[in-house]
């Protein structure tokens, strides 16, 4: 994934750069959007683009964010991340500064960061019930909640028979043993449980499965800790300030503060 801060006093060659069917085609690009830039956005008011400190040209926000607009529809490139929010739900906020992600934008990472994917199927858990005049379907929640463990555990494994590119990666993936558990099938899902793709009821629906994932995730993640120790980067107190655990529930807290956590970062959801 390549790159630029929306700042950047080259970002419109950044954002032109792949407005044809030849030029960095191996890329995935996208623009780090900041907070400033988005309140100038809103307010329709002026934005400098700086580098090391200089200011090297004032363009209205307004027009540079329908440019990223204009070459998305067209190209389909560039993307936007907003980094400002990237790093404010970081769990490592006290140790890292991200500034880019994976190629396909999955998982925010940090130099020499690797992305460790996995997806549970969900429509392995929707369950036919044949009725003599009917068929039901609904989604089996106990089995969903009871397979995370054992993911989080196969993919915490991963990483230590992993054999790494450079020995960089090495340290990194072994100092705070990342992974990144995700879900497939969703529509597939949805539409054997009768339910609309993007209605309230699928938003409700999703809200419930995914509160459980994540949950289930970390608490198996601290269980792992108390068998085989936190992730080496692992501060408790300040890990447990950081924006996202905060909307983790009271039991997944107290496992994290009981026994520490194996990973640093347990969900990754494709966008």
């Amino acid at each position: 994934m390549a790159t630029m801060r929306v700042d950047h006093p080259d970002i419109m060659k950044f954002i032109t750069a792949k407005g044809n069917n030849t030029t960095l085609t191996d890329f995935n690009m996208s623009v780090l959007i900041t907070d400033d830039f988005m309140k100038a956005v809103k307010n329709d008011t002026t934005f400098d683009l700086v580098f090391n400190g200089k200011v090297y040209e004032t363009v209205k926000a307004r027009n540079l964010w329908d440019a990223i607009l204009r070459h998305t529809w067209d190209w389909a490139e560039p993307g936007v991340i907003f980094i400002d929010r990237v790093n404010q739900m970081n769990n490592l906020w006290y140790i890292e500064d991200i500034s880019a992600t994976n190629p396909c934008g999955e998982q925010p990472l940090p130099p020499y960061g690797a992305c460790l994917l996995g997806s549970s199927n969900l429509t392995a858990y929707v369950v036919v019930d044949r009725r003599d005049t009917h068929t039901e379907f609904w989604f089996d929640y106990e089995k969903f909640e009871q397979d995370i463990p054992h993911i989080v555990r196969a993919m915490d494994n991963v990483i230590d028979e992993t054999t790494y590119p450079l020995p960089e990666q090495e340290v990194e993936a072994k100092a705070k043993r990342r992974m990144g558990l995700g879900i497939t099938g969703l529509a597939n899902t949805l539409t054997a449980l009768g339910i609309r793709y993007g209605s309230d009821e699928a938003v409700q629906f999703l809200d419930h499965l995914m509160g459980i994932f994540v949950n289930e995730a970390y608490q198996a993640s601290a269980l792992l800790a108390s068998e085989k120790g936190s992730f080496p980067e692992f501060d408790k107190e300040l890990y447990l300030q950081s924006e996202y655990t905060k909307h983790l529930n009271k039991k997944t807290i107290a496992f994290i503060r009981e026994y520490g956590l194996r990973n640093s970062h347990l969900i990754s959801i494709a966008p």
